[in-house]
């Protein structure tokens, strides 16, 4: 049973968030929450898509008193520590466990699924973890600095083998748990290269990235088109992706001339080597595997167009370091390829750890001869050191969650897992269904309801954005899944697969998913477009918007060139109003020219004292946002660095972090900056004997301690959130000004007249994507 040691502690701690939000947020709200049950335990189930936020977020908006499930080695910390005493439950994780050292070395057999070793059918026993170290030994199907690998053990075969649970032995993903993580990342930088943010190794010059590139588009053929960041395509989520064409469809349809790269978010035409969020990381002479298509001026350039293009698979979720086959294939299948394709007379290398010799251009080898290259093993055939952990037991975990059933309280799951760059949800994890179902198995008389709640956050990483909690109607589990459950076996996996989906589908209909950012904006703007001349609250903004993704998923799977062009005029105009800094609420004002004319003047005299009255705050506390926003984007650059998983993006990378980031380092910098400033203040103002005695003010110790207190606690904190406010009112006036300067003097015709001729052209688009009552919203609260 969990109790709350401290009596307020609580609520204290809630009053904290939501005092953290009014001061991060603009604007903030939580919807629906009349629907949540009293006095009955329930089970929140949310999506995670911005790292600690998320907890906060859950703790600011749920009406009651809510339990999370913490990682076990965040108890450790001061914010761990306050956790536990707020009623939060330790989960022990697998990368948690306490390991052993094994007592012999191991030899990992070829195709990874079984390992060979004295007496270790004795050490192990089924359901370990086993961790080989693997040294210096690399190949393509992985990340240079990886040297672990693990499985679990399935079978004891005899005293000296062990066998696996498939798919065998798999490389552990990079993670900046370690210091030769964080020292390898130092290799790395983020550069610019158009749109794009690429991670590239350093010593890479500006030709060797743009060599990398053309000579993907030109060896590529666009047979990779994107739809996520990360590449963590669920099993429950794989519709989302259906937006982007297929890899040989749009090779067909690029040859044909069919495609324009409508399709492609965010391009008003395809260019020449269009790369999206699925570029792969470029390297410097890492790769085995040399361009195929080489031209006598790239040999020329080679000393500095090393930069090469790692074959990582960008669409599994349980590995970021790719699949061993598709490197197989394509070292066996390249020389046919060279055979038939190269005719420039210029020789190419095709180099790999075995050293075969170059393949020269030939005539008189026909097209059918394919010369095979030996298989590369996928571990080292040496005798390797292994490290093993038991399995977690996961029993104390749900007893904990049911105590707080029990006691009728809420418990709040992030199924996901891990907090995601992506716009879409990732798979969920079977935890959450066994809480439920095993609850109401021990305990048939018992209700438990859960509760879906989707937080949705717009521009995630800003401060002052938006942010709104979306409560779903409680879900009741059938009787019929709870038998399921009992009876054990199959039944109980369809059970909780099929909870699972019922769960996902709840979440996904209260979150905004979207493949990409770029997509993402699409949908935005085309429902800014659409409701032109409604008035809708945000739960209706919300919806619609929601909708009309999934009207765009319907549109995709059977476009017509009109509807192509439409698309790409409305991401060409979305993409104009940013470049130019200019909000489309700005277009569709149309202030009468008596308000124009009486409001500008003064307006333009307001920003100049607006500004003065900021001023003071700016310089006392600007330095410490600063600071603490770029402390957030090396934090968001260094996920991108340290995962193989994180890809060339058009936005700044590791959003789901920046954001909190911000807030842990104003946390820290805050108070520092009100103590010391109020403390100097108070040394000034005690060494002015001539101004106190002129005033007859005796400044006792017991005046000066009050002095400092308000001047800390109330004076400074006062004028850091005024300031704030004071930048909103200037950023507000001015966008309002340029309005009614557009009123006066005609300005922005030409957008205007573009954004109407948009307008004209949304019902057909509303019509193919399932017609107007299915966008009607009005009934939506």
């Amino acid at each position: 049973m969990v109790h709350r040691k401290i009596p307020g502690l609580y609520s204290f701690v809630k009053l904290l968030c939501r005092t953290l939000f009014h001061i991060f947020f603009r604007d903030y709200d939580a919807f629906h929450t009349q629907f949540i049950p009293q006095d009955e335990p329930l089970l929140v189930i949310s999506n995670h898509g911005n790292y600690l936020l998320d907890g906060l977020a859950l703790l600011a908006t749920f009406p009651g008193q809510i339990s999370f499930l913490m990682a076990q080695p965040n108890f450790k910390t001061a914010i761990g520590g306050i956790a536990r005493k707020i009623g939060a439950i330790p989960v022990l994780r697998p990368q948690d466990a306490e390991k052993y050292d094994g007592t012999s070395m191991v030899t990992i057999a070829h195709d990874g699924n079984s390992i060979i070793g004295h007496g270790i059918g004795w050490q192990l026993k089924e359901g370990d973890t086993v961790y080989i170290e693997c040294g210096s030994f690399q190949d393509e199907s992985k990340d240079p600095r990886v040297s672990q690998c693990y499985a679990v053990v399935q079978t004891i075969v005899s005293d000296n083998e062990v066998a696996f649970k498939a798919p065998g032995l798999k490389w552990i993903p990079a993670t900046l748990t370690s210091e030769r993580d964080i020292n390898y990342i130092k290799s790395r930088k983020i550069v610019r290269h158009g749109s794009l943010k690429i991670r590239v190794e350093r010593g890479n010059t500006w030709v060797g990235i743009n060599e990398a590139l053309n000579e993907q588009g030109r060896q590529n053929g666009f047979q990779q088109v994107a739809s996520s960041a990360t590449g963590t395509i669920g099993k429950f989520v794989q519709k989302i992706f259906t937006k982007s064409p297929e890899g040989s469809d749009l090779t067909s349809r690029l040859e044909n001339g069919a495609y324009t790269g409508a399709d492609i978010p965010g391009s008003v035409t395809a260019p020449e080597n269009f790369h999206t969020e699925t570029t792969p990381l470029l390297k410097r002479a890492r790769s085995n595997i040399q361009p195929m298509h080489a031209t006598p001026r790239q040999n020329l350039l080679r000393g500095d167009s090393t930069a090469r293009l790692s074959s990582f698979s960008t669409t599994q979720s349980s590995s970021v370091m790719g699949d061993a086959e598709d490197e197989e294939e394509l070292i066996s299948n390249g020389h046919h390829h060279l055979a038939r394709n190269n005719t420039s007379g210029v020789t190419v290398e095709l180099h790999t750890s075995n050293n075969i010799a170059p393949v020269a251009p030939s005539s008189s080898v026909p097209e059918s001869t394919a010369v095979t290259a030996p298989i590369r093993p996928r571990f080292p055939a040496r005798p390797c050191p292994f490290q093993y952990s038991n399995p977690i037991d996961h029993s104390m975990i749900y007893e904990s969650v049911w105590n707080n059933f029990e006691d009728r309280r809420t418990v709040a799951v992030f199924p996901e897992g891990v907090s995601s760059d992506d716009y879409h949800l990732l798979d969920f994890k079977y935890g959450c269904t066994i809480m439920v179902l095993g609850y109401l198995a021990q305990h048939p008389s018992k209700n438990l309801k859960i509760i879906p709640c989707g937080l949705n956050f717009f521009n995630r990483h800003r401060f002052r954005s938006r942010f709104y909690a979306d409560y779903g109607p409680p879900m009741v589990v059938p009787d019929r899944l709870v038998n399921m459950y009992r009876e054990g076996g199959e039944a109980k996996k369809h059970a909780c697969t099929e909870l699972l989906q019922m769960i996902h589908s709840a979440v996904e209909k209260l979150t905004l998913n979207a493949p990409n950012y770029d997509e993402l904006r699409l949908y935005k703007a085309t429902r800014r477009l659409f409701s032109t001349g409604m008035k809708l609250s945000v739960p209706q903004k919300l919806e619609l918007t929601r909708r009309i993704a999934n009207g765009y998923a319907t549109l995709n799977a059977v476009t017509t060139p009109a509807m192509a062009a439409l698309k790409r005029d409305i991401n060409a105009y979305d993409k104009h109003l940013s470049n130019s800094g200019v909000r489309d609420s700005q277009l569709t004002a149309n202030p009468s020219i008596l308000a124009a004319l009486l409001f500008t003047l003064p307006a333009l005299f307001c920003l100049p004292l607006l500004f003065l009255l900021s001023l003071p705050g700016t310089l006392l506390f600007g330095p410490s946002a600063l600071l603490a926003t770029w402390a957030a984007k090396k934090k968001g650059a260094q996920a991108m660095l340290a995962f193989q998983s994180y890809l060339p993006v058009t936005r700044w990378p590791g959003r789901d972090v920046i954001a909190t980031w911000k807030i842990v380092v104003s946390l820290a910098l805050m108070p520092v900056c009100f103590i010391l400033y109020a403390t100097l203040l108070t040394i000034g103002v005690q060494h002015l004997h001539a101004l106190n005695e002129y005033y007859g003010v005796v400044w006792t110790t017991g005046r000066l301690v009050t002095f400092w207190i308000l001047t800390t606690f109330v004076a400074l904190p006062t004028i850091a959130y005024g300031t704030v406010w004071i930048w909103e009112w200037q950023i507000d006036l001015k966008q309002q000004i340029y309005v009614w300067w557009w009123k006066l003097c005609g300005g922005n015709a030409e957008m205007k007249r573009w954004r109407q001729d948009l307008v004209s052209r949304m019902p057909e688009l509303i019509e193919r994507m399932g017609g107007r009552s299915a966008f009607d919203v009005s009934k939506h609260y």
